[in-house]
């Protein structure tokens, strides 16, 4: 972690990351066919990078808060991106089905009905609401009957149309009818809501194993957290400049800058390792220098690790937080004098806020009541007056 105001060791390891993100393509190697997915991924790589560097040239321009709306978009392709890269279910959730339609669906499955070949289970509730979960879709077989799994979510990154809007506001268009445009536009409300909405891609990240609940709480945090500087109903700009902010913005803060090079970072290296990941699972294309990216990602993990995005891994500052504040409850409650043990990593609560927290991390605190301290290896002096 820097001590300084320009960051120099997360700026050059994100220059280091986007280099590779941006010229993915000339690092991948091909056999005898170049499959077109596997192309696509790297350019969606390419693709985020993009917008993550945005990012981190606006905050090079202390436009922090449009900053980190970008990175709100940042976070949603990366798990878009995920599951494009990874996923080889699919979770489907229909309403209404009642008792005959699913003895109807039952039998047909029992029979081998082609459209429930993939299905790997489903559940009904008495309220008639089924839970279906498929197996991935499949490549035509080769010459000699290999298939290649594919992600629903490639196809569904070319087949729903953000611009038609919901069946109601469907006009006349000369070349199709309005009933037809209506049903089309049904469908699509369907793709966003079963497969595209925030909620819809966390249980399909659940569904095929790539996080847990507990993970995909903390991908929630952040989602909340980044949510809060793409819609404008709140007022952000104490909160990136400090309180201070209405005598002049926007300038410089070393929390807000650092803040966006930590998530440009993280979000790159999520993409990376699920690509990485992605094309060792297929045969056909590999990285021709995979040795020196990993090691590329390594130290771009260790340079970050303080940030605490996924994983069972809290700073010791957390930890401490967390100590202190059971220790206070127990003497508020009257409890003994011997104070909790210090909370395994599982009872460390995730952050809400991970600025006020990257800003709490720059200063030491020495708690009176419990005896508890912790010393910031970064400690600044605008620390406790920048909360």
């Amino acid at each position: 972690m820097s001590d300084n105001d320009e960051h120099r060791e997360l700026v050059a390891v994100w220059r280091s990351l986007n280099g590779i993100m941006d010229g993915l393509r000339q690092r991948l190697r091909w056999g005898d066919t170049v499959y077109a997915d596997v192309a696509d991924m790297a350019d969606r790589v390419r693709g985020l990078s993009i917008h993550l560097d945005s990012a981190v040239e606006l905050a090079d321009q202390f436009r922090y808060e449009s900053a980190l709306a970008l990175l709100r978009t940042g976070l949603e392709q990366c798990l878009v991106d995920w599951l494009v890269s990874l996923g080889r279910t699919t979770v489907q959730r229909i309403t209404g089905v009642d008792d005959d339609k699913w003895d109807e669906w039952q039998a047909a499955r029992a029979a081998g009905a082609d459209w429930t070949t993939n299905i790997r289970e489903w559940k009904r509730t008495k309220k008639g609401d089924v839970r279906i979960v498929r197996e991935g879709m499949f490549s035509e077989p080769d010459e000699d009957g290999n298939r290649r799994q594919v992600s629903i979510y490639y196809f569904l990154l070319e087949q729903y149309r953000p611009t038609l809007g919901p069946p109601g506001v469907q006009g006349e268009d000369w070349t199709i009818s309005r009933d037809e445009l209506r049903g089309m536009a049904g469908e699509n409300q369907a793709l966003w809501r079963v497969y595209l909405t925030w909620s819809a891609l966390l249980t399909n990240l659940q569904a095929n194993e790539l996080i847990d609940d507990v993970d995909a709480g903390r991908l929630a945090a952040h989602y909340r957290f980044l949510s809060g500087f793409a819609h404008p109903v709140t007022d952000q700009r104490r909160n990136v400049y400090g309180n201070d902010a209405l005598l002049g913005w926007p300038k410089y803060d070393h929390y807000s800058s650092e803040l966006v090079l930590l998530y440009a970072i993280t979000l790159g290296s999520l993409e990376l390792w699920h690509f990485i990941r992605a094309i060792e699972q297929r045969t056909g294309a590999h990285l021709v220098d995979r040795d020196k990216v990993i090691k590329k990602l390594e130290a771009a993990g260790t340079a970050t690790s303080y940030f605490w995005f996924l994983g069972a891994h809290p700073h010791a500052y957390d930890t401490w937080k967390a100590h202190n504040a059971a220790s206070l409850r127990t003497l508020q409650a009257g409890g003994a004098p011997e104070l909790p043990p210090e909370p395994g990593v599982e009872d460390v609560p995730y952050p809400a806020d991970p600025l006020r927290r990257l800003v709490a991390m720059h200063s030491s605190a020495n708690e009176i009541l419990t005896g508890l301290a912790f010393v910031s290896p970064w400690t600044r002096d605008d620390a406790r007056f920048r909360r």
